[in-house]
């Protein structure tokens, strides 16, 4: 639990300037984002977008790595700075580590730096799926979960 920093201005744009301004719009439109991904549980979590540009996301997760997950998939929507995390899990698991992708970044070379083997990449990508949809297509300000080893 605690607050995660996002980059606001990065990530996937779920709301248009018309409807960007209503906070339960966005709450909503965040809610279908992660429904859409199929990611497990999010029909039990609660999102409020807070007027700081902050997510609060609440509710009973079964897993560790679902958790982070969701709360991955929230913060890298463009216009959410942060993820203020009041979810609970059934299932505690080891937290992983969040890394901030930065202009020239690859998989491989996150991995290297983390792992020291750049061929652990595959590690890194299975668990940032189904956000991930194939390891070359990350981008500066989208923050990845990195799993412990």
């Amino acid at each position: 639990m605690g607050l995660f920093s996002f980059v606001k201005e990065a990530g996937e744009k779920i709301w248009d300037a018309v409807s960007g301004n209503d906070k339960t719009a966005q709450a909503e439109k965040l809610k279908e984002h992660i429904n859409k991904l199929g990611l497990p549980d999010s029909d039990k979590v609660n999102v409020v977008v807070n007027d700081n540009g902050t997510a609060t996301v609440s509710g009973d997760i079964l897993s560790q790595e679902a958790k982070e997950k969701i709360l991955v998939a929230i913060g890298n929507v463009a216009g959410i700075s942060g993820i203020d995390d009041k979810t609970a899990v059934a299932q505690s698991g080891a937290e992983s580590n969040y890394y901030t992708v930065k202009s020239g970044d690859t998989l491989s070379a996150i991995a290297k730096k983390e792992y020291g083997n750049a061929n652990d990449y595959q590690r890194i990508f299975d668990a940032n799926k189904p956000m991930l949809k194939h390891p070359d297509k990350i981008y500066p300000g989208q923050v990845l979960i990195i799993p412990k080893k």
